[in-house]
């Protein structure tokens, strides 16, 4: 069976239905002025704004709930344990990388007008910085509940909010799931962990230990600037193809 035959016998299964009106929404879009003209451009700053309405509200209302709940517990509450609660605010931020999986889009949207590799990227950075933004913030306001220094607690905070964003988006990158669960786990692991670290080495808040948490939190933003880079990368061909 030739190629010729084989779409003949799928017009003939497949037809399609006839337009109807078709005359009347040209003559329309004639009236309009949209005949022959390019689609509007938008520029970077309108493209990020408007995502900020596609992110789901309960994501802008956890991430302001932790941030509430941080400064709560840095006010009323001793001890280093509250620096362990921010690798949560990186669950939200993860969270917008499965919903076009979730709901079996993906494929689709690889191919829109705006490509879900810059979809995703964009509404990733407005919730980062959006988090990162109250996160500074939130130490201007703990600080004076620390006998730390401003740099000490912004380290403090920092590293375990980065750590839990690498470690989340290597997850992400790596397994599509549908159910989201593992990125979520992987951020309760982290502030467990910092959590406990303490107990197993005591000096770890110390003075002396600040430029190894200092190149930490280095290492932590390189290694998520280079996992982002790679899911970026490995992105790009299904845009093109």
């Amino acid at each position: 069976m030739d190629n010729e035959t084989i779409k003949r016998q799928l017009r003939e299964l497949c037809r399609s239905p006839q337009p109807e009106r078709k005359a009347e929404f040209f003559q329309q879009m004639k009236d309009q002025g949209l005949l022959n003209k390019r689609p509007f451009r938008l520029s970077q700053g309108e493209f990020l704004a408007g995502q900020i309405a596609y992110i789901e509200k309960r994501i802008w209302l956890l991430s302001a709930f932790l941030l509430l709940f941080i400064t709560w517990i840095c006010r009323h509450s001793s001890g280093n344990y509250p620096f362990a609660l921010t690798p949560f605010l990186a669950s939200g931020i993860l969270a917008q990388t499965r919903r076009s999986f979730h709901w079996k889009m993906a494929e689709m949207e690889y191919a829109a007008r705006f490509s879900l590799r810059s979809v995703i990227l964009a509404r990733m950075f407005l919730l980062g910085a959006a988090d990162t933004a109250g996160l500074m913030i939130v130490i201007l306001l703990v600080r004076p509940c620390f006998s730390y220094s401003l740099t000490r607690v912004f380290l403090y905070m920092m590293v375990p909010y980065l750590t839990a964003s690498w470690l989340g988006s290597v997850y992400e990158r790596k397994q599509r799931t549908d159910h989201g669960w593992g990125s979520v786990l992987i951020c309760i692991m982290s502030s467990a962990a910092f959590a406990a670290a303490p107990v197993f080495f005591e000096r770890l808040y110390e003075e002396r230990l600040t430029a190894i948490w200092a190149a930490v939190f280095m290492l932590m933003a390189c290694c998520l600037m280079t996992s982002i880079r790679e899911w970026i990368y490995g992105m790009e061909e299904p845009v093109w193809n």
